[in-house]
């Protein structure tokens, strides 16, 4: 199947790989189906892209590729909501903010995208957990060992 997107023009995707997100990310309910497109295959850095919007995407990571101790308690019924049954099914995402002004590049852990790898249902969850915030940084500059240069310049 074919998509089109603001960054990376007409793009080939698997039917079997898009993400069903039945309550969409906050602040845009109204897409429901994402696919994880990956730049440069060498970095941490991937784009969650809306499959009917070619303009909304996200840059996202692997919270545990940069925060080793990251966990989560996910709440019982956000779990159900995505037919995730065995934790160890389940892969997750933070979204990556990068501040054009000060360069700097951070992620949030308080609203981490929850991922059941058996059927692809996915859902962002916010946490009630002190530990986690908004903006925890993942680099002072973007490109700095990060792999982010070419990313954060499409954004």
């Amino acid at each position: 199947m074919l998509i089109n997107t603001t960054r990376f023009g007409e793009v080939e995707i698997s039917e079997d790989s898009i993400l069903h997100m039945p309550e969409g990310m906050l602040g845009f309910e109204s897409c429901k189906r994402y696919v994880l497109l990956q730049d440069r295959p060498e970095t941490p850095y991937k784009w969650l892209q809306a499959v009917d919007d070619p303009a909304l995407a996200f840059i996202v990571i692997n919270p545990l590729d940069f925060f080793p101790d990251y966990n989560i308690d996910l709440a019982e019924e956000d779990a159900e909501s995505i037919g995730l049954c065995d934790p160890a099914h389940a892969a997750l995402m933070t979204t990556v903010t990068v501040d054009g002004k000060q360069g700097r590049v951070t992620t949030s852990l308080l609203g981490p995208i929850v991922i059941n790898s058996d059927n692809l249902h996915a859902k962002q969850v916010v946490l009630q957990d002190e530990r986690y915030g908004t903006k925890h940084m993942v680099a002072e500059k973007a490109g700095t060992n990060t792999g982010l240069e070419v990313a954060a310049s499409a954004a």
